[in-house]
């Protein structure tokens, strides 16, 4: 991003957040907020942000960028895309007064710096590390029982210092290869008492997964859900401006064991729009 636009988008996040928030609702929180027999809504404490879909401004001010997400209203976010020293990561999320509730790490450090990572991730305080991705090659039979086995000891570790370990999905994980899902083997051979699941709903409606159904199948099993929208042919939109049927899937969220809603929308065609509009839907779903 160029340093013209990011100044005026950092300029747009200090000044204008907080008399925009209040604006109406657009037409897809209207629709979310529609009477009828839906009444439970998510908490507030449980609507975050991950930072991934902010991270172009957030590199510009961080702590502007931070700030911006609570006057919006979020309670906590996610952490990824965010190359700061731990301590500095944990002090800025505590000025904003936003919880870090989960760190994205790579393949590589569960595999080879895990003591490391899992030491930055006590400093900010998460509760959760989340595996982003497997590498390629891994998505075979034999590549995610391996993977199932990596996450494990992961996990074990995590637990050792008090945190738990999470695989975030992209839409690889659903391949179906000699009659078997590639996602029910992780769902399988992972052990329940150290290894959880970050649903990423986006994804998963892309592969042609039923994310409620997958609470019904496995309960308790998904703690945090990327809430990512798209629009059916190929591109990412604000949530509840998609194709998704998120009041449908949060009907059974109890059953998953859900506990946090995170937004995210992988690309950033204007990520405060993004921010306000995704957290206004969230905050008026009723299901």
């Amino acid at each position: 991003m160029d340093q013209t636009r990011r100044r005026i988008l950092q300029t747009v996040a200090v000044t204008t957040v907080a008399a925009t928030a209040g604006a109406g609702l657009t037409t897809a929180t209207a629709a979310a907020a529609s009477p009828g027999r839906h009444r439970r809504s998510i908490p507030d404490s449980g609507i975050g942000m991950h930072l991934y879909t902010v991270r172009d401004i957030l590199a510009a001010d961080p702590l502007g960028t931070l700030m911006a997400m609570a006057r919006i209203g979020y309670e906590c976010v996610g952490v990824s895309a965010f190359p700061r020293p731990a301590a500095e990561i944990r002090d800025m999320c505590r000025e904003a007064r936003l919880n870090p509730v989960i760190l994205h790490v790579g393949h590589g450090d569960i595999t080879g710096n895990w003591a490391n990572k899992l030491a930055e991730a006590k400093t900010i305080g998460v509760r959760w590390v989340v595996l982003s991705s497997f590498p390629g090659d891994m998505y075979t039979i034999e590549g995610m029982r391996l993977g199932a086995q990596q996450l494990t000891e992961a996990g074990v570790a995590a637990r050792e210092l008090g945190m738990g370990m999470l695989h975030h999905n992209h839409d690889s994980e659903f391949r179906v290869i000699d009659g078997k899902s590639l996602y029910e083997i992780l769902l399988h051979e992972t052990d329940p008492r150290y290894v959880d699941f970050e649903l990423d709903l986006g994804w998963a409606d892309r592969a042609g997964a039923d994310s409620r159904w997958l609470f019904e199948d496995h309960p308790d099993r998904f703690p945090v859900l990327h809430v990512k929208d798209h629009n059916g042919a190929g591109g990412w939109t604000d949530v509840g401006a998609g194709v998704v049927d998120f009041r449908r899937i949060f009907e059974k969220a109890d059953r998953g064991g859900v506990r946090y809603w995170l937004v995210e929308r992988d690309d950033q065609p204007a990520p405060l729009d993004t921010a306000r509009n995704s957290f206004e839907y969230l905050d008026n779903v009723r299901f």
